[in-house]
């Protein structure tokens, strides 16, 4: 078992000497977070999003998304691929038509929305919305083995489809903790927004991958539009009009809190993404993929806010490997 101790400057001199008598390793910041990332283990203040701690700490690199109180539908295809499922199954609205999504930065003092960090926290969630169905799966025993077997399990997704429009509506929004690997290349900075892929993303996708063709992006203008400062000091996402740029789109499910290390063996972000939105992302894609390409991570798109460019990325969700989120503690 070990400790991480944590000093202000003007106690080091006094505890220095005895804590590195007695064994103590003393690393530097940029080597914690190595060694965090590589393990999965989150890091304090910048994976804890609903913490106080968060809102203040380095505010201008590390933007947030949160969604709008109150506001649970998308007036637009491109989050789900059946269109008949779209008001009940997408979370993200606005009042005024051109925005859907917030994101609150620098000192903003509210986290619209909760962090589900035990299995029982999520399962009694999902109960809550009505939303069993949905293909999270961080009950179940022997996770690792178990969730291969339900990937096969062709009930599941029918229970799912006939369950659909069971969900509540106007919900609390639940964030969960996802660790991000890159689908092939592409570097994951922190600050990056997480998206859904479109119905046909993933095929063309892939096909791109094969080929070294060029991927997904939106224009180079938008990247500079994509957040619009409000005078509430929250950021809220432009929508673009334009049927063509609206074509390179994606909608935001979650944020990345903490990016790839440089120098690191093992690549590996840590984000958080709307429990809702990314069980229907997984059924989508389990859906509409023949059983044996089927993984149990799920499939999104990153971009870093200073790119136009959409990565592929795979999310595996932490309470499926593990029962809590919070044995670090």
């Amino acid at each position: 078992m070990g400790w991480s101790v944590i000093l202000p400057l003007s106690w080091v001199r006094v505890f220095w000497i005895p804590f590195v008598s007695k064994g103590a390793h003393a690393i530097g910041l940029r080597e914690k977070r190595w060694i965090a990332c590589e393990v999965g283990m989150p890091q304090f203040p910048s994976d804890f999003p609903d913490c106080n701690a968060h809102l203040s700490f380095d505010g201008e690199r590390s933007v947030r998304l949160t969604l709008d109180k109150g506001s649970t539908m998308v007036q637009d295809p491109q989050i789900s691929g059946r269109k008949d499922n779209i008001d009940d199954n997408s979370l993200l609205s606005s009042e005024n038509g051109d925005c859907a999504i917030t994101v609150a930065t620098g000192h903003c003092n509210s986290f619209d929305g909760f962090v589900g960090r035990t299995s029982s926290i999520l399962i009694d969630f999902l109960s809550e919305i009505n939303a069993d169905h949905l293909l999270l799966f961080p009950h179940i025993p022997n996770k690792k083995t178990r969730l291969l077997e339900l990937m096969k399990d062709e009930s599941i997704l029918r229970k799912g489809q006939c369950s659909v429009h069971q969900i509540t509506s106007n919900r609390r929004l639940c964030f969960i903790r996802v660790l991000l690997h890159a689908y092939k290349e592409g570097f994951i900075e922190e600050g990056a927004v997480v998206c859904a892929l479109g119905p046909s993303d993933l095929s063309l996708w892939i096909s791109r991958s094969e080929n070294n063709e060029g991927g997904l992006q939106i224009s180079q203008s938008s990247v500079g539009s994509y957040f619009k400062e409000q005078s509430s000091s929250k950021w809220e996402l432009w929508i673009p009009q334009d049927p063509v740029v609206r074509e390179s789109h994606r909608w935001p499910i979650g944020f990345v809190t903490t990016g790839f290390v440089r120098g690191s063996k093992k690549l590996v972000a840590e984000a958080f993404c709307e429990a809702v939105l990314l069980a229907q992302l997984r059924e989508e894609q389990w859906s509409g993929m023949p059983v044996k390409q089927r993984r149990k991570e799920i499939y999104v798109l990153v971009r870093n806010l200073r790119s136009s460019a959409y990565r592929l990325a795979l999310a595996t969700v932490v309470l499926e490997q593990e029962e809590e989120d919070v044995l670090f503690l």
